[in-house]
């Protein structure tokens, strides 16, 4: 069979460049990016509220999908979808930062630590604490790296002074709250260590809400300017 014999009969994927150039797909990858931090706060939000007696600074967040609560459907399928939005977001924030200029390498990984926060959420739905594999959810801790490397491949790029310092600044002080979180200086206690955990993650997604609205807003600007794309 031809290659045009074959296009003619079976159909383009679903993210193929016919139906979605890179330009719409990186721009809805950050779109999500941006409301990937929403899903999970409302998601934590909404499923503390279903359990009567949650602790949140001596309980973790995981047990809001645990075998306690009373409703850890809403939780675990929270989770999934925003790791599943957190998985496109990486993927957009890769091909932004290389569009932007930034270096190939590193841009790819800074893509990468956001993508295993997704990942980090998707484990967290789909084993349940107290289930070993459970554990598996700590790779989303890579949204500690996504900051300084999203910094590194913007550093010295005309445009983007603003969002390189604000993310080498971001994971600094994330840097910080992680190291009081495992218990530096023992300023955690076990009455706290859940506000310790929600105090880094939530940094961490709010992090990913700006800098993909910023690197959206630098992407649409972008291509804009380009005369092949107008």
């Amino acid at each position: 069979m031809t290659q045009g014999a074959a296009e003619g009969i079976l159909p383009p994927s679903l993210f193929s460049e016919a139906r979605f150039p890179v330009s719409v797909r990186t721009g809805a990858f950050l779109k999500i990016g941006v409301i990937t931090p929403v899903i999970m706060v409302v998601d934590v939000w909404l499923a503390q509220k279903l359990f009567p007696g949650f602790d949140p600074g001596a309980q973790f967040i995981s047990e809001l999908g645990g075998p306690d609560a009373p409703a850890p459907l809403v939780f675990n399928i929270g989770m999934v979808l925003a790791g599943l939005a957190g998985l496109l977001a990486g993927a957009g924030f890769t091909h932004a930062l290389e569009h932007a200029g930034g270096r190939r390498t590193v841009s790819a990984f800074a893509g990468l630590w956001v993508a295993l926060t997704g990942l980090g959420a998707i484990f967290a739905g789909l084993f349940h604490w107290p289930d070993e594999m459970h554990r598996a959810c700590g790779v989303g801790l890579a949204i500690q790296f996504a900051p300084l490397f999203t910094a590194w491949a913007l550093w010295g790029l005309p445009g983007h002074k603003r969002l390189a310092q604000f993310s080498l600044g971001w994971f600094l002080g994330l840097l910080l709250v992680f190291a009081l979180l495992t218990g530096v200086w023992n300023v955690r206690t076990g009455y706290d260590v859940g506000y310790w955990q929600r105090g880094h993650a939530f940094l961490g997604l709010l992090w990913l809400g700006i800098a993909a609205w910023t690197l959206e807003r630098g992407w649409k600007a972008g291509l804009a300017a380009e005369p092949s794309v107008a």
